[in-house]
């Protein structure tokens, strides 16, 4: 009975969705002309080695950018102009499909703040042991999920082990979504399909309609201008041209941004990965700072006086830097004897733990077999 309710539910929400975007087609008086549509995708599709196609789940998608989310598009128009240009640079290094820039648009919304109700974070949504598994750092300091550079690089590697994996990138971003065991288990219980579509049924409830928002997006972005979709000028980053400089000492953003005559929103959003909004100093490690190339140039040419002067000002504040932790992944050796048990009590953790580190199902462990160990270190 319930599961029947839920399902009149989301059919009536799906054809209030649908009658919304019909209704703000006549109000607007633009059309969607769906041979048009389909003509425009498969002008996109014969320039890359994805597959981008038209059918009814994917014209829903649409609709839903260009008819619902109009200001969201205009919003993703101005963002792109800073971040697909980076991401293109890290897909071209990596010898991957360009078109892959358009994936963060439904990860994060293109916003490296994002936080999914999983625990997903970043432009491009990594859960926290994937993301230490692609060496990105998260810590008292860090998460490097925000950052744009380190985050993009771990997606690439990602991607391209996904693809190498399942030759077809369809099911590979599917892997990207749901994890690799997941969509592997979908082959599995189609009776070994391969073609997306065919599979799709099989696929856990999110995963079935990430290749129709994946190929939305890549249209609504094209061809939004056909739909009166302009870029929103108010969402552009400001400050560009970027540069980076190391830093000799410990500071707080905000502190910096006054003296450079900076606005801080600007800094902090050059600077996402610094998440307390405070910048360490290790005795073995510096950290480096994003800035406008202009106050680049300016802090490097009174850099002593600016640390003196940041110094004066955590002095009046009577700022205290928090202590630095980080966390060492170690690959443990299950020997003859071991138990869950005695493994976690030897590595100071519990054993949910282990088994959360390891996608463990039950307790059966075997001599030989690799653990993933996390640990705090200082």
């Amino acid at each position: 009975m319930l599961q029947n309710k839920l399902k009149l539910i989301i059919i009536c929400i799906f054809f209030f969705q649908n009658s919304i975007a019909q209704s703000v087609e006549q109000d607007t008086g633009l059309k969607f002309n769906e041979d048009v549509v389909k003509a425009q995708i498969d002008s996109l599709n014969e320039t890359t080695p994805m597959n981008l196609i038209y059918n009814k789940t994917v014209g829903q998608h649409i609709k839903f950018y260009l008819f619902q989310r109009p200001e969201q598009v205009g919003k993703l128009l101005a963002l792109s102009q800073y971040y697909f240009p980076i991401f293109e640079e890290y897909l071209d290094k990596n010898n991957l499909p360009l078109e892959l820039k358009y994936l963060p648009i439904i990860e994060s919304s293109l916003n490296p703040n994002a936080k999914s109700y999983a625990g997903a974070v970043g432009l491009w949504q990594f859960m926290y042991f994937t993301a230490k598994e692609y060496g990105l750092r998260i810590n008292s300091y860090l998460d490097e999920r925000k950052d744009l550079y380190k985050s993009t690089e771990a997606a690439c590697q990602y991607l391209a082990k996904a693809f190498s994996n399942l030759n077809n990138w369809d099911l590979a971003l599917s892997a990207y979504n749901a994890g690799e065991r997941n969509v592997k288990k979908a082959i599995r219980r189609s009776g070994g399909k391969s073609n997306y579509w065919e599979l799709r049924p099989f696929l856990p409830k999110q995963t079935r309609n990430y290749i129709p928002s994946f190929i939305a997006a890549i249209y609504a972005m094209n061809f939004a201008s056909d739909y009166g979709i302009q870029l929103d000028t108010n969402y552009l980053i400001k400050g560009t041209p970027i540069d980076t400089v190391y830093l000799k000492k410990s500071i707080k953003i905000e502190h910096l941004a006054k003296l450079l005559n900076v606005e801080k929103e600007v800094v902090e959003q050059l600077n996402p990965a610094y998440k307390i909004k405070l910048i360490p100093i290790l005795s073995d490690e510096k950290f480096a700072i994003a800035l406008p190339q202009n106050k680049v140039d300016q802090f490097l040419a009174h850099e002593d006086s600016i640390y003196n002067r940041l110094s004066q000002m955590e002095l009046a504040e009577n700022l205290n830097f928090p202590l630095f932790t980080d966390i060492e992944k170690i690959r443990y050796t299950v020997k003859s004897g071991d138990y869950l048990g005695k493994i976690a009590k030897k590595h100071k953790c519990t054993i949910k733990d282990i088994m959360l580190w390891n996608d463990l199902k039950n307790h059966q462990i075997y001599a030989g077999k690799k653990l993933n160990i996390y640990r705090t270190i200082k």
